[in-house]
């Protein structure tokens, strides 16, 4: 018989969802797992196992590591979260005994809990002013505004441990006690998701979206863009903007009629005031997106079933977006790299368990040398009349899909490029003045480029 709780070397058994890979220091980390709960390494990620005590939960969802050095734990006995399968008020997730935060003070050996909420925690975020103040997403709806347990909870005495107070804030606008990511901004503002919601009907609700809280003020603002009402992801802040004014929010497609087409990666340069859409229909579902460290103008993106997908050019206004061939699966769900070794990328699944990749010695994330990429548009700014030309004579089939300014598909088709030809004429059907976007795919590819009409 196998030994219990010691590390192992995977063997890509553990082939259920996780969440969040998290780096305590250089040598020890943990893995938040749906189904087996959270595990242990002491070596860097090479072994893992259960060497640690005082918590055993079905899913472990999110942690986060205060100025202090303690550890903090999102759990829950139910699995899968805002997957397709977990969006509604099912009896169970209303009542998890599991449903708590626990903290560490010795690097993961020793488990605590800090607040039992008896409900699903998902999500934790502190303070960055404020070492005392956390907050956490729980979820609970039972069917009326007036009772339900699930929203953002704000915790002001942390360093209490398990005497700490935690309060519900108000609930934003039009949510359903569904909340996703969130994230306290350098101001003291916090920004947080609220993630889908089907009702006993089995509809979609418009109770989704992005909320601003201003603690000053204690009052929410909804800054959801339309596409957001119903079933929206994460929401990460641009690591390129010091001011924080620019955030990427990734949105799932629905079914059942308003959800329907919805889903991409948005983004917006004024905190929610206007948004854009980045990658129009080409992607139905999108969970997240991670910057390169090292290189800022690189993000990674995923997919619930289009597998990864990066981009090299994050820092122009519409990005190309390329499929990383080499990830061979095709839900990751988060992307990691190593605070300690920045060559490290790290990838969570839904359903394969995490991955590692050395950037030092994969090319995988390089396509400068793409025939596809070499294109140009002219005339540019044009009356309605586009001609696309590659630098390099092609043969693909190609999907050409052209969005006004706010990802409204105005033109799409599909069409073989013959071996030899290298241009290809494109009159819009009812133009108007203004920007658009030609966005051209293949199989592996996603490229954009900017053209106006006038």
């Amino acid at each position: 018989p196998t030994p219990k709780n010691k590390s192992y070397h995977s063997i890509g058994l553990e082939n259920t969802t996780c969440w969040q890979i998290f780096w305590q220091d250089a040598k020890t980390m943990m893995g938040c797992y749906s189904d087996i709960g959270g595990i242990r390494s002491i070596d860097a990620g090479k072994s893992w196992g259960y060497q640690y005590s005082g918590f055993s939960v079905n899913s472990l969802y999110r942690m986060v590591k205060t100025t202090n050095g303690n550890v903090y734990g999102a759990c829950s006995n139910i699995h899968d979260m805002y997957q397709s399968t977990r969006l509604g008020d099912n009896p169970l997730d209303l009542n998890d005994a599991n449903g708590k935060i626990v903290f560490s003070t010795d690097q993961g050996v020793n488990w605590s809990t800090l607040h039992q909420f008896n409900h699903p925690v998902y999500w934790l975020a502190s303070d960055p002013n404020n070492s005392n103040t956390m907050y956490a997403s729980v979820i609970h709806f039972s069917g009326s505004q007036g009772n339900q347990l699930g929203g953002i909870y704000r915790c002001n005495d942390l360093n209490k441990g398990s005497a700490s107070a935690w309060n519900k804030l108000a609930n934003p606008p039009r949510t359903e006690g569904h909340p996703a990511s969130i994230s306290v901004l350098n101001d003291g503002k916090v920004v947080c998701t609220f993630s889908g919601r089907r009702n006993s009907s089995g509809a979609f609700t418009a109770s989704s979206g992005v909320f601003l809280y201003d603690p000053i003020a204690n009052s929410w603002q909804d800054l959801s863009y339309k596409d957001m009402q119903y079933w929206t992801k994460d929401l990460i802040i641009d690591p390129n903007d010091p001011s924080q004014n620019t955030w990427f929010v990734c949105v799932f497609s629905g079914w059942g009629g308003a959800p329907n087409g919805l889903g991409g990666l948005y983004k917006t340069t004024n905190r929610g005031f206007t948004w854009t859409k980045l990658t129009a229909s080409v992607f139905d579902r999108v969970t997240s997106i991670t910057f390169n460290p090292s290189k800022l103008s690189q993000a990674f993106l995923t997919t619930e079933t289009q597998g990864l997908w990066v981009s090299n050019n994050m820092n122009t206004m519409l990005p190309d977006w390329n499929l990383v061939a080499s990830y061979p699966f095709r839900q990751p769900e988060r992307v990691y790299f190593n605070p300690y070794n920045s060559n490290e990328l790290w990838i969570s699944s839904f359903g394969n368990g995490m991955k590692v990749a050395n950037l030092n010695i994969t090319s995988d994330f390089d396509y400068t040398n793409s025939n596809i990429q070499k294109m140009t548009l002219y005339p540019n700014p044009n009356q309605g009349d586009l001609h696309i030309c590659f630098d390099s004579k092609i043969s693909e089939s190609l999907k050409f899909v052209i969005t006004d300014i706010q990802g409204k598909q105005i033109y799409g088709k599909e069409m073989k490029i013959n071996l030899g030809l290298n241009n290809i004429f494109i009159s819009l059907p009812e133009h108007s003045k203004g920007i658009y976007y030609l966005q051209l795919n293949t199989e592996n590819e996603l490229i954009s480029k900017e053209f106006m009409v006038h």
